[in-house]
């Protein structure tokens, strides 16, 4: 009776749970600036796929964490379609495949780690929603709210939620990790794919001469960043995972596709973190496949396949000018990144509790906005006045405000809108460009002066679009186009409202151009890319954790690596891509902070429970004995 009534109280308790994470995705789906219907029926058929086959997740996530993303054309920030995607996959799987409690509690080692990273981060994160210093204000830029500390704090969160699924598959089927591999290598090509295409639009596929650095569907590089490279770093070793067990047909042909895709993404790139990154992750990896392969016994000729594979991309890259240009100018790029660490330290408070705990997560482009006089973020928001609402831009650096939008081929648009400024140096600027998210080719520009102070003025433009939006692959794919206006005055503020831009035939090509939807459809760049982070993680999560968040990295990825590393020594070479994807991602951070994109952050934790599951390694010998009989990846 007791344990009927045990389970029955279970049931209820996943019901609920699933039901709260159901809830968040009608409320987005309902709220979608773009037309929900695809991605409500991409949901609804992924949710359906799930029930069939629960592993599904492994395949799924991995492709939509990195590859999905429209916050280029839906100008959000906070919510991604991935987070969907993460909230169908807890909800279909609580009630289909629900952990038990051994799942939850993934042994002594693992637990103390991932306690320790929860402390960390609850505690940075109150910390920072509770005292942001610079908060002056209403503010639509999401790095300058307090909410800031969620928006980082989502990434680890998804990962903690999805890792008892990860625990109950390794315990039931154990091929957790194999399956882990596939959707690595499905999510590197679909990423590849996009790359592609911005390639082909803008440069040429195989043009390695022109200096344009992919951002692929990272819209997170709004405001720089090397986020692609440092994915594509992560992912690389996960190819070695494919033939972690023998018979899977698929294994060579997927390797060497997925090889492929790899070294072109990580050429084109152009990054020279990403090089020695990935370069290095392969290297470990390949080491613990040798290790796990001399344990076991058996030839292991394929694990060198993705080192020659982006050994020969590599060459190719660096042999062209720009990398020639980029490796010349490492010195003085270093330089910059000193400077850059100094002026984030100095506006940092000085005291134990600061030295241990930080300023707290999601505070330091306001402490850079409030206390630096150099490299400071420009601010927007919305707000509403006595004639409807209007956007006030704050600049203090390269800053835009930009839709995408479909132009007619040859036509000659028209452009209105009001602008007022409290001070005549601001002055309207407006690109008419092509253009993804770095970089603006083939622009229109124009720029208005403010005549008076405090007085909305009417501006009107003519704006052709003769030789905007070039098609390529046989028409397939046109270049995106963005209208964007800005402040072009440095330390001024400039209001905007009422934008419309028209066809000759009256037709409005901008949606929400009265800001009645917030920035719906808005996106905002920065070019001043130091003005936003310290370019190394390690001194990001110093200044924003203390080292109660730097020691929970250290001792969450140094486990993960330890369980790669303890799995191929006993002869298990699926440890091997773990070893090789943290050590990638760690020399990653060593030139930017990563964890401003809770999408890798959420990949990246999802590879350290990976580790912890072979570090705790607790399978009953009947499971090991069904996992050596699993051999097709086709049986979920």
């Amino acid at each position: 009776m007791h344990v009927l009534i045990k389970r029955r109280l279970s049931a209820a308790a996943c019901l609920s749970v699933a039901a709260i994470a159901i809830a968040p995705v009608g409320l987005v789906l309902w709220r979608y600036p773009l037309p929900a219907w695809p991605l409500t029926l991409a949901l609804l058929g992924y949710a359906a796929a799930l029930w069939r086959w629960p592993a599904l997740f492994f395949i799924v996530l991995p492709i939509a964490l990195p590859a999905i993303d429209l916050g280029l054309w839906t100008g959000w920030m906070v919510v991604a379609e991935s987070d969907l995607f993460v909230l169908i996959t807890v909800a279909v799987l609580l009630i289909r495949n629900p952990p038990t409690a051994t799942d939850l509690w993934p042994g002594r080692a693992p637990a103390a780690v991932l306690l320790l990273l929860i402390a960390a981060l609850v505690i940075s994160a109150i910390v920072g929603l509770a005292s942001p210093p610079g908060y002056v204000g209403p503010s639509d830029n999401p790095y300058l709210r307090p909410d800031n500390a969620l928006r980082l704090a989502k990434g680890f969160v998804e990962a903690l939620v999805l890792l008892p699924f990860m625990r109950s598959r390794q315990r039931t089927h154990g091929d957790a990790l194999q399956w882990l591999a596939w959707g690595m290598a499905a999510g590197l090509i679909a990423v590849t794919l996009a790359v592609l295409v911005e390639r082909a639009l803008f440069t040429g596929i195989l043009d390695f001469t022109a200096d344009y650095r992919v951002a692929g569907p990272f819209s997170s590089m709004r405001v720089g960043g090397g986020h692609i490279g440092a994915y594509v770093a992560l992912a690389l070793p996960f190819l070695l995972g494919l033939h972690a067990r023998r018979g899977r047909l698929l294994a060579t042909p997927v390797l060497l596709l997925a090889g492929l895709c790899g070294a072109y993404t990580l050429a084109v790139t152009y990054a020279r973190t990403a090089y020695a990154a990935g370069f290095a992750g392969l290297c470990v990896a390949t080491c613990g496949w040798w290790l796990a392969r001399i344990r076991r016994g058996g030839a292991a000729v394929l694990a060198i396949v993705p080192i020659v594979l982006i050994l020969t991309g590599l060459a190719t890259a660096a042999s062209s000018g720009v990398m020639r240009n980029r490796f010349a100018d490492a010195a003085i790029d270093l330089v910059t990144r000193e400077a850059n660490w100094r002026a984030g330290w100095a506006v940092r408070d000085h005291g134990p509790l600061t030295v241990l705990f930080g300023m707290g997560l999601g505070t330091y482009q306001r402490a850079m906005l409030d206390r630096s006089p150099v490299d400071r973020p420009s601010d927007l928001s919305v707000e509403t006045g006595a004639d409807g609402r209007f956007v006030s831009i704050r600049t203090h650096s390269p800053f835009y405000l930009g839709q995408k939008v479909v132009v007619p081929s040859d036509d000659h648009l028209r452009l209105t809108l009001q602008i007022r400024a409290s001070d005549t140096k601001a002055a309207l600027g407006v690109a008419l460009c092509d253009k993804v998210l770095l970089y603006s080719d083939n622009c229109r520009l124009n720029q208005v002066a403010v005549r008076t102070q405090g007085v909305w003025q009417p501006v009107s433009l003519d704006l052709p679009t003769k030789g905007l939006g070039h098609s390529a692959l046989a028409g397939l794919v046109r270049r995106p186009v963005e209208l964007s206006v800005f402040d072009t005055a440095k330390d001024t503020s400039l209001d905007i409202r009422q934008v419309q831009l028209t066809t000759s035939a009256g037709a409005a090509l901008l949606a929400n151009g009265d800001f009645a939807h917030g920035l719906d459809r808005w996106i905002f760049t920065d070019d001043s890319h130091v003005s936003w982070r310290i370019l190394n993680q390690y001194l990001m999560l110093l200044f924003e954790t203390g080292a109660f968040g730097v020691a929970a990295l250290l001792a969450v990825s140094g486990l993960a690596f330890a369980g790669g590393l303890r799995a191929a020594l006993k002869g298990d070479p699926i440890g091997a891509p773990v070893m090789g994807a943290v050590t990638a991602f760690l020399i990653s951070c060593l030139f930017d902070n990563l964890f401003e994109a809770p999408r890798l952050t959420t990949l990246f934790f999802l590879v350290c429970g990976a580790g912890l599951i072979l570090w705790q390694h607790h399978e009953r010998p009947a499971v090991r004995a069904y996992r050596v009989r699993t051999e097709t990846p086709s049986r979920l």
